[in-house]
């Protein structure tokens, strides 16, 4: 086909691209080319404007993709977090410093009824340097054993006096935790800050315990000492558990048992149970006898 047979109206003659007479048709072509580019960019346009109208960027498919996909399938850290947060709501944090290790605070806490209380440890501080003293033949701890088990199934109130009804006996857990804080089951060791044996018994205390219950036992006296120390337990369970109202210091509530610990080292007068944990100053002894209470009975 020649130039003139397409580009001719007529095609009666041929005409080449340059001519003047072509121009009619050339101008024809071009406002073809002008609408059809005019109509594309519309388009585009109106598509563009439509991603926006929705609030979302255009992407190439490729990009989409990959977004789509990374929405279907959360990242590591992601699934973590939706896992925790399914499995198992947070804790709430404490209101105190001190863990929560009882709820007294939340309790009806009742006037003690025994007024007269043992006498607490000396103020004084121990000299820098004091060396604990051995004084005669260290008891096998086998021996031990049996004046601590021996303490644990003695009846120490309601016994003596029909006036005391309520029988409180130690649990030998207790006994076994309180004696190896203490001294290590030693039976002849002297601390620098008095106390005396097994279960570490204060002079003061050995003669209050002994006028309040009607005994003459010894702190010098292995035997003596641990009925001592026993005694003294049983007595804090009487004077707690009376303001708790409960004498079940090994249930599932641990204030009881936290006070009589807490008592045993600092005195049965520095213990409040109305400000419940704050009550007790001496959280480092209280936890380190009820962990050695973890280990009775077979390990000592």
């Amino acid at each position: 086909m020649s130039y003139g047979s397409f580009y001719d109206e007529d095609d009666t003659h041929e005409q080449r691209w340059g001519d003047p007479a072509a121009a009619p048709r050339r101008r024809r072509l071009g406002l073809i080319f002008l609408v059809g580019a005019l109509v594309v960019v519309v388009l585009i346009a109106v598509g563009g404007l439509a991603v926006l109208m929705k609030g979302e960027d255009p992407v190439p498919a490729s990009v989409g993709a990959r977004q789509t996909s990374a929405a279907a399938e959360p990242s590591a850290e992601e699934s973590e977090t939706a896992v925790e947060t399914t499995s198992a709501p947070p804790p709430s944090p404490s209101p105190s410093a001190t863990p929560s290790k009882s709820p007294a605070a939340k309790k009806s806490i009742a006037p003690p009824k025994q007024t007269a209380l043992p006498p607490p440890p000396p103020k004084t501080s121990t000299k820098p340097g004091c060396v604990p003293e051995y004084k005669g033949t260290q008891l096998p701890k086998s021996t031990v054993r049996e004046y601590l088990d021996a303490a644990a199934v003695k009846q120490f109130w309601g016994a003596n006096t029909t006036a005391e009804v309520q029988a409180i006996r130690v649990p030998k857990r207790l006994l076994y935790g309180v004696a190896e804080q203490e001294s290590g089951w030693q039976s002849n060791i002297y601390a620098c800050d008095g106390g005396v044996g097994v279960m570490q018994i204060m002079p003061n205390t050995e003669t209050w315990m002994n006028q309040r219950f009607g005994t003459s036992w010894k702190i010098g006296t292995p035997h003596d000492n641990v009925m001592l120390g026993g005694q003294y337990l049983a007595w804090a369970i009487r004077y707690f558990g009376e303001q708790l109202g409960t004498f079940d210091i090994m249930g599932t509530d641990p204030t009881l048992l936290n006070a009589v610990i807490s008592a045993y080292n600092n005195g049965a007068g520095a213990v409040d149970l109305t400000k419940g944990d704050a009550g007790i100053t001496n959280w480092t002894y209280v936890n380190n006898v009820k962990a050695l209470m973890g280990r009775c009975c077979n390990n000592y």
